[in-house]
C-alpha cells in the first residue's frame, strides 16, 4: 500500500513539474522588435519655369495700298516679296492711276467683291495680261483675301480684282494671291452686304474713288 502511495505521488510531481516547464517557454519574450518608422520621400523642389525664348516680330517692309471707295477706306498689303509678278502689275497699275471712278461690279454675299474693270461690266481690263501666280503658302484662308480675277485661261489676269469675304479653299491653287487686308476689313465686309441684282451688280452703286500708294 505504501508503494502504491509513493508512485502515486512521484506521478503527480513528475506531471505538475512537466506542465510547469512547458507554459514558461510558451511565453512570449517581453522585448519585441521595434520598427522605425520608413524615411520620408525626397521632396522634389520645382523650379520656377523659364519663359520661352522668343523673337521679335518682323517687321514687313511690303507696299500698302489705300483703298478708297463710297463706304470708306481700307488698306491691302501687297505680297511683292511672294507674288512679285502680280503685285508688281498691281502697284503699276496704281502708279499710273488707272483705278480711278469705277465701281464694285460684282458682289457675291459670303463670298467676294469685285472690281478693277474701268467699263463696270466685268468684261474690260487694263492693256496687259500677266501669267498665273500660284505660292502653295498663300491661300483663300479668311476675309481680306485679295486675288486677281481672270477669264478660263490661267494667263488672263489684268487688272480685276477681288477681295474674299470669308475663307474660300475653292479658289486655292486657280487663282493668284497677292495681298491681304490689313485695316478696313469691316469696310469690305460692309460692301458684301450691299443689295444686288441681276449679275450679282449692286443696285446702288458701290463707287471705287481711287486707289493709292501708302508713304512708306
Amino acid at each position: 500500500m505504501k508503494h502504491s502511495r509513493l508512485w502515486i505521488l512521484f506521478f503527480f510531481a513528475v506531471t505538475f513539474f512537466f506542465f510547469v516547464g512547458c507554459g514558461q517557454r510558451s511565453q512570449p519574450s517581453a522585448e519585441t522588435e521595434k520598427k522605425e518608422p520608413a524615411p520620408p520621400p525626397p521632396v522634389a523642389i520645382s523650379k520656377p519655369a523659364e519663359p520661352p525664348v522668343t523673337s521679335p516680330p518682323t517687321m514687313s517692309k511690303n507696299p500698302v495700298a489705300i483703298v478708297e471707295t463710297s463706304f470708306g477706306i481700307f488698306k491691302i498689303e501687297l505680297f511683292l516679296d511672294k507674288a512679285p509678278i502680280t503685285a508688281q502689275n498691281f502697284i503699276d497699275l496704281v502708279k499710273r492711276d488707272f483705278y480711278k471712278n469705277m465701281i464694285f461690279h460684282r458682289v457675291v454675299a459670303n463670298f467676294v467683291i469685285q472690281t478693277g474693270d474701268p467699263t463696270g461690266t466685268g468684261r474690260g481690263g487694263s492693256d496687259k495680261t500677266i501669267p498665273l501666280e500660284i505660292r502653295p503658302d498663300l491661300k483663300h484662308d479668311s476675309a481680306g483675301i485679295v486675288g486677281m480675277a481672270r477669264s478660263q485661261d490661267p494667263n488672263s489676269a489684268s487688272s480685276q480684282f477681288y477681295v474674299t469675304l470669308r475663307a474660300t479653299p475653292q479658289l486655292d491653287g486657280g487663282y493668284a494671291v497677292f495681298g491681304r487686308v490689313i485695316e478696313g476689313l469691316d469696310v469690305v465686309m460692309k460692301i458684301g452686304d450691299a443689295e444686288v441684282g441681276p449679275g450679282d451688280r449692286p443696285v446702288i452703286p458701290v463707287e471705287l474713288k481711287a486707289i493709292t500708294l501708302q508713304q512708306q
